[in-house]
């Protein structure tokens, strides 16, 4: 159970350095179905080909409410040159999580739910060891980075999708 708002579940977070985390010969994690706001479901499979972004937070993380606005300008850099954001919501009270997730829903990424919390289930699957977490997949599906933050993470991002 996270503690206090946003707490680490595991070490401390160390924005930049995790770059090093690098997992370019290791396939995703085992692909995930999970339900959508209106009720679809969302398999991570029909993003292959797409560069995409697992965003992993709950809706009383601090920490994750503050990446909003990096994530809104990483949206509008770099959606329309092949880039998805998937947020993916950590909340085992879905009512909470489906509130959050309508806070950001007018920049219109995806939102998917995964109500076994963060040490079940997807979070799990992808290793999240703190919150918020991203994941940085290439279009097969390898991991390419995880745990950047602001500017960092848009930095690593337009390593792989220039900004022209």
């Amino acid at each position: 159970m996270l503690l206090g708002s946003c707490q680490r579940l595991g070490a401390p977070a160390t924005p930049g350095a995790a770059s090093q985390n690098r997992r370019d010969n290791r396939p995703a994690s085992p692909d995930f179905s999970l339900p959508t706001a209106d009720g679809k479901q969302l398999d991570l499979s029909s993003l292959r080909g797409s560069y995409v972004l697992l965003d992993f937070r709950t809706a009383d993380c601090a920490d994750c409410q503050a990446e909003n606005a990096n994530l809104r300008k990483i949206y509008g850099q770099f959606h329309h040159r092949g880039l998805v954001i998937v947020s993916v919501w950590l909340d085992a009270d879905q009512v909470a999580g489906h509130a959050a997730a309508d806070s950001l829903r007018a920049v219109r990424w995806l939102q998917v739910f995964d109500s076994e919390g963060p040490q079940a289930g997807t979070a799990k699957a992808y290793e999240v060891k703190q919150l918020p977490t991203a994941v940085l997949l290439d279009p097969r599906g390898y991991e390419l980075a995880r745990n950047l933050r602001g500017r960092d993470l848009g930095q690593k991002i337009s390593e792989y999708i220039p900004l022209d």
